[in-house]
């Protein structure tokens, strides 16, 4: 007698939104990040801004610097 195979079965249950749950959703959302955008000053998001590009910047450096030296160095191989 060969091997016994077994199949799994697995239940899932859909929820079904109406279009007015999910526009409800999306409203709570959009309440929510202007709630929070609101109580921050532009200044201030204007510094976390500027500080992400910089830490951005300085990230990508090295990479970049890589990426030439591979290119100066690929050439002569």
């Amino acid at each position: 007698m060969g091997p016994v195979m077994t199949a799994i079965t697995v239940k899932r249950k859909i929820v079904r939104r109406t279009r007015a749950q999910t526009s409800a959703t999306r409203q709570s959302l959009r309440e929510l990040s202007r709630s929070y955008l609101a109580g921050e000053s532009i200044l201030e998001f204007t510094v976390e801004a500027l500080l992400f590009a910089i830490i951005v910047a300085i990230s990508a450096w090295p990479v970049l610097a890589a990426a030439n030296a591979l290119s100066e160095f690929l050439p002569q191989v």
